[in-house]
């Protein structure tokens, strides 16, 4: 799995929705609870937007995430 970082451009990978975003923050991970990373999707009716999501629901589209 890809460390997803602010910046960081993912589409959804859901099997009906397959909409892109961007990585807006980074939520706290607590123990025992998958990563969750707040979205700002590119959609505009995606509702809520940005919208808090699991880590492991994204995949990061290669070549355009943001430099260290």
């Amino acid at each position: 799995m890809v460390e997803l970082r602010v910046g960081d451009h993912v589409i959804r990978s859901h099997r009906l929705f397959k909409t892109r975003g961007t990585v807006v923050r980074v939520a706290v991970q607590r123990r025992g609870e998958a990563r969750q990373v707040w979205v700002k999707w590119d959609h505009p009716d995606t509702l809520p937007n940005p919208s808090l999501e699991s880590a492991d629901s994204l995949k990061a589209i290669k070549g355009t995430s943001s430099p260290p």
